[in-house]
């Protein structure tokens, strides 16, 4: 099936005319019949908002490699090595720059998280202080 195919039965499926179609995605019917007909491809902001729209894939709409599932079942899919497939895939495309940038932020997160820990520690023993002071008084 070809991504023409999967568009017009995308399409048909919500029960939309091309000229509504269209007029969603502002182009003209024409380049709606273009699309379905494979005669040209809409720009990745237009796929963007067709993914959202029919609730499918990119990789479903451009490719049909997948089942035409909503993107919130997809989303529920993920285990964690997926989510490390994710994370390692986002830092490698990282320039130099950006990952120092990265490791500052990253830093600077670990910093926070060790005063919140210490803040807690140091609230939780003052008040088992005082706690301890009137139980002797």
């Amino acid at each position: 099936m070809t991504f023409g195919q999967r568009l017009y039965e995308l399409r048909r499926s919500k029960n939309i005319s091309q000229e509504e179609f269209a007029e969603l995605l502002d182009v003209s019917r024409q380049s709606i019949s273009k699309w379905e007909n494979d005669k040209a491809y809409p720009e990745m902001t237009r796929l963007l908002f067709m993914s959202d729209y029919f609730d499918v894939s990119l990789d479903y709409l451009m490719r049909g490699t997948e089942a035409p599932q909503s993107k919130q079942e997809a989303d529920k899919n993920y285990d964690a090595k997926d989510w490390l497939l994710v994370w390692n895939t986002f830092v490698t495309n990282l320039s130099a720059a950006q990952r120092k940038l990265m490791a500052v932020l990253c830093l600077l997160l670990a910093g926070v998280c060790l005063a919140a820990i210490f803040n807690f520690i140091y609230g939780a023993g003052y008040e088992i202080g005082k706690f301890i002071y009137h139980l002797k008084n």
